[in-house]
């Protein structure tokens, strides 16, 4: 079968596709402000944008640069300390956890609430 020439598709086509002009527009001036991104995509691409637009591809962005990996999430837990609570869980068995939740349970039903049980667990640690 023989290859498709490659064409612009709605997707990959700044002229079709509002968030992508958007997308490239932020690329050219990252500090520009809402109006003259609204200005920029209307006079390059001939889109009609509102803000609203404008702020949910940002928020996108921005929500894409926060996610980390899980080795990078992984090793900043252990650096933090969190190792330790991570080796303790999988030593414990699934009876284990079960008991861990029914004490909990008595635990809150006694103290009334979560934020009693926690000082109570705190001065009986020590």
């Amino acid at each position: 079968m023989a290859k498709k020439a490659a064409t612009l598709t709605a997707r990959t086509d700044p002229h079709q596709n509002k968030s992508l002009a958007i997308r490239l527009v932020l690329r050219k001036t990252p500090k520009a402000s809402t109006d003259d991104i609204i200005a920029a995509v209307k006079s390059e691409y001939g889109h009609t944008v509102v803000p609203t637009t404008i702020y949910m591809v940002k928020t996108k962005k921005n929500m894409k640069k926060g996610k980390r990996s899980k080795k990078a999430a992984a090793a900043s837990g252990a650096a933090s300390g969190n190792g330790k609570v991570a080796a303790r869980t999988k030593k414990m068995s699934t009876d284990n956890w079960v008991d861990a939740i029914k004490l909990a349970r008595q635990l809150l039903a006694i103290t009334g609430d979560a934020a009693s049980a926690n000082a109570l667990l705190k001065a009986v640690d020590g």
